[in-house]
């Protein structure tokens, strides 16, 4: 059946005439844009609103912006409480973070809505650890300052959190480009969609020079 099916998709490709991609930035891997304000911007954040302490920098690629993140995490709360110990996956600086969910789910995905714990991800290089504490103010960013104290959020699935100061100690695992395969343009869009994996890339650099708050 299999050996079927893979013929009628050869015919298919053959004869409709259709493009065909492979590579990066292609749906549902949309790159935002991080323009030199937004670098400012950002940079401001991770400056003022974490406070981080690296325990051990490592030697490998750079989780930075437009990568696919793995870390080893435990969250708490100020009061010690344990939020979640895990493992969790994230993609910091894509657009369309939904339809990368739902195409192509791989493990437990670190929500958006909690980008002070990707900002705290930002410049550990693999094998490295860190602990960091994020503020209020980034946590469960959907939700106003004055909310409630019982207001809260996803962190991953099915794992709520509290819109509370958050102590993080992470060990960063991977930091890859992800790539992606499109097949039968038709219509304007493309029928086939598979993912093709991550691809490591030892750019950009750790800049020993440069402060803990630099954004990469």
């Amino acid at each position: 059946m299999l050996k079927r099916i893979l013929i009628i998709l050869v015919l298919v490709l053959t004869q409709a005439g259709c493009d065909t991609k492979y590579g990066e930035d292609l749906s549902p891997f949309v790159r935002g844009k991080l323009d030199a304000q937004g670098q400012l911007d950002v940079q401001r954040q991770k400056r003022e609103l974490l406070q981080i302490e690296d325990i051990k920098v490592g030697t490998g690629p750079v989780a930075a912006w437009g990568r696919r993140l793995s870390a080893d995490l435990t969250v708490r709360y100020t009061d010690g409480t344990l939020v979640y110990q895990g493992l969790i996956y994230t993609y910091v600086g894509f657009v369309d973070i939904t339809g990368i969910e739902n195409d192509i789910r791989i493990g437990p995905f670190l929500t958006g809505i909690n980008g002070g714990i990707q900002l705290g991800l930002n410049g550990m290089a693999v094998g490295g650890q860190r602990r960091f504490t994020v503020d209020r103010s980034l946590v469960c960013l959907n939700i106003k300052m004055d909310a409630g104290p019982n207001a809260t959020c996803g962190l991953i699935e099915r794992i709520k959190v509290r819109k509370e100061k958050l102590i993080v100690e992470a060990a960063l695992i991977e930091s890859c480009i992800p790539l992606s395969f499109r097949a039968i343009y038709m219509n304007g869009e493309y029928l086939l969609h598979f993912r093709a994996g991550c691809r490591n890339s030892d750019l950009p650099r750790l800049a020993p020079s440069a402060p803990i708050w630099h954004v990469y």
